[in-house]
C-alpha cells in the first residue's frame, strides 16, 4: 500500500488519541481504524448451536426436494436426505429457501447450506459435548466429560485475541437441563484441554459483565449503567475522537456506537405468529428480565450483535437451547427433547414444531447478519468479514449418529467463499471425496491466517488423506 502525507498523519493522529481513551470499550474501534489504514481487516465468528440435531432433510431448497429426498419410514417422523455418491455444488439463487430457513432469504447470496460432512469421532446420543466443535470422543449421555482439547470456537479465540477472547450465551447449562439463571459450563467450549469456557445464562448479568464494565472500568459502576444510557459514561471520549475523526472515520464510529443504542431498546416487539400467540400474555418491559425463553435468547442475539459489532470480542458462540427447553413463546407446551422423539404438540407435528423452532433462530440470525451488514468496513460491510455458523451438537438427529452433520454458514470473511449462496453437498460416509467436520475447522482456520493440516482426532474408519487439510470447495 502506498501512503500519501494524508494518511500518515492519520495514523499518528489515531496513535495519539489512543493515549487519551480513558474507557476500555472504545479501543477495539480506535485499533480497527488503524488496521484499515494498514490494509487489514478483522475475521469475526458466530457460533450457533442447537440441540436435538439438525435435520438434514429440512435444509434442502424446495426446487431439489423431489431428486434429493425420500419420504420417512415412519409417521411423525421427519423425512429423509438420499445419499449421494458425488459432490453437489448448486447456486442458491433461483432456488427457493424451505419455509425454516426463509427468514434468510434476503442474505441468499451469502449463505452455504452445507451437508454430507461426518463427525464418527465423536459420540453420538443426545449430544456429542465437546466433540461437536472439537472432533473428538468424550462424556457421555448425561456428562460432558472432560475437554481434551481446544475446540474451534476456542481455538479462533487464542487466534483473534480481543478484550473478551471469546463470549459465551446460553439459555440452559448441560443438554438436559432447562433454562438456567447463572453462569453454567454447557461442556461445549473449551480454550485448551481441561479449560472449558463458560456461558453466561442470564441476560441481564451478560449485559453488565460485557458492556457495564468495558464502558465504565468497574464492577460498581457497571451496576449504575444497567439504568443509565451505557455511552454517557465515555462522552468525553467520544467528543474527543469526533474532533479527531474526519467525516468517513464520523460515519464509522456513529455506527459503532449505535451497537450500543440498540441494546438500550429493551422491549421486544412480537410479530407475526408470535405476536398472535402471545397477544394475551402481559406485556414485556424488559426482556433481558423475562422468564420466556424466546424474549431471553433474542437478548442474547442482541447481545452477541453489539459484541461482535463494537469489537469487544471476534468469537462468539449462543447456546440457542437444551433439550430441557419449552418454547412458549412460540406456542410450543413440549420441550425439545420431547419433539425429538416425534411426540405431537398443540396441534402440530414434532417435525412442525421443530421447524417452527428453526425458523425463530433464523429470524435472530437474519437481525444479527442485518446489523453486521449495515456497518461499513473496508470496501464492504462487517458481515463480509463475519462467519455465522448454525450447527447442532447433536448432528444430524435427536439421537445422532454422527455419519451426516449439517452445518448453516453465512457470511464471507472477504477472501473466502463459504458464504457464496450455494447448496453444497459433500458425498456421503463411505464414498469417494467424503469429509469430515475436521476438514471444515481446518478451513476457518485458514481464513484466519492459521492454516493447520488436522484438527482434533480423526475417524479410523475412513482414509485419514481425507481429513487432511481445509475443505477446498470452500476457499477461494
Amino acid at each position: 500500500m502506498k501512503f500519501n502525507n494524508s494518511l500518515i498523519n492519520r495514523r499518528q493522529a489515531l496513535k495519539g488519541l489512543s493515549g487519551c481513551i480513558s474507557v476500555p470499550l472504545l479501543m477495539p474501534f480506535v485499533n480497527r481504524l488503524e488496521a484499515e489504514l494498514r490494509g487489514e481487516l478483522p475475521c469475526r465468528f458466530l457460533f450457533v448451536i442447537k440441540s436435538s440435531g439438525l435435520t438434514p432433510s429440512e435444509l434442502v431448497p424446495k426446487n431439489l426436494i423431489p431428486e434429493y429426498i425420500k419420504p420417512a419410514e415412519e409417521k411423525g417422523w421427519p423425512n429423509t436426505l438420499k445419499q449421494s455418491e458425488r459432490l453437489i455444488d448448486l447456486p442458491l439463487a433461483g432456488l427457493d429457501l424451505p419455509n425454516s430457513l426463509e427468514p434468510l432469504t434476503p442474505y441468499k447470496n451469502q449463505l452455504t447450506i452445507l451437508q454430507g460432512l461426518s463427525g464418527k469421532m465423536c459420540r453420538g446420543g443426545h449430544s456429542a459435548w465437546y466433540g461437536a466443535l472439537g472432533c473428538y470422543h468424550t462424556g457421555n449421555e448425561g456428562s460432558p466429560g472432560r475437554a481434551a482439547s481446544a475446540t474451534i470456537d476456542g481455538t479462533l479465540a487464542n487466534a483473534l485475541p480481543s478484550i473478551f477472547p471469546h463470549v459465551g450465551l446460553t439459555l440452559g447449562g448441560k443438554v438436559l437441563s432447562g433454562v438456567k439463571d447463572s453462569m453454567v459450563y454447557p461442556g461445549i467450549s473449551a480454550l485448551g484441554p481441561d479449560r472449558p469456557l463458560p456461558y453466561q445464562a442470564n441476560p441481564e448479568m451478560a449485559y453488565k459483565d460485557l458492556f457495564g464494565v468495558a464502558a465504565t472500568g468497574s464492577k460498581s459502576k457497571a451496576e449504575q449503567s444497567l439504568q443509565n444510557v451505557l455511552l454517557d459514561h465515555m462522552v468525553g471520549d467520544i467528543k474527543r475522537l469526533q474532533r479527531e475523526l474526519g467525516s468517513a472515520g464520523r460515519e464509522k464510529l456513529n455506527y459503532y456506537l449505535g451497537a450500543f443504542e440498540s441494546l438500550q431498546d429493551r422491549q421486544r416487539k412480537l410479530k407475526g405468529l408470535e405476536a398472535e400467540i402471545r397477544k394475551s400474555a402481559p406485556q414485556i418491559n424488559d426482556k433481558f428480565s423475562s422468564e420466556v425463553e424466546t424474549d431471553r435468547l433474542e437478548s442474547h442475539f442482541d447481545i452477541a450483535a453489539a459484541a461482535l459489532v463494537s469489537g469487544i470480542t471476534n468469537v462468539a458462540a449462543i447456546r440457542a437451547d437444551t433439550l430441557d427447553v419449552t418454547y412458549r413463546g412460540l406456542g410450543i407446551s413440549k420441550h425439545v427433547h420431547g419433539l425429538g422423539h416425534a411426540e405431537s404438540v398443540n396441534g402440530m407435528t414434532s417435525n412442525e414444531a421443530r421447524n417452527r423452532i428453526r425458523r425463530f433462530h433464523m429470524q435472530q440470525i437474519g437481525r444479527v447478519a442485518a446489523k453486521l451488514k449495515s456497518v461499513p468496513e473496508g470496501e464492504g460491510t462487517m458481515l463480509d468479514n463475519t462467519l455465522i455458523v448454525y450447527l447442532s451438537d447433536a448432528a444430524e438427529k435427536h439421537h445422532a449418529s454422527c455419519s451426516e452433520w449439517p452445518f448453516l454458514l453465512l457470511g464471507g470473511l472477504g477472501q473466502s467463499k463459504a458464504g457464496a449462496g450455494r447448496y453444497l453437498q459433500f458425498p456421503s460416509y463411505g464414498n469417494k471425496g467424503h469429509h469430515t467436520i475436521g476438514n471444515l475447522y481446518n478451513t476457518f482456520m485458514q481464513y484466519v491466517g492459521k492454516p493447520q493440516n488436522q484438527f482434533g482426532r480423526l475417524d479410523l474408519n475412513i482414509d485419514a488423506k481425507l481429513q487432511m487439510g481445509p475443505l477446498s470447495e470452500l476457499i477461494s
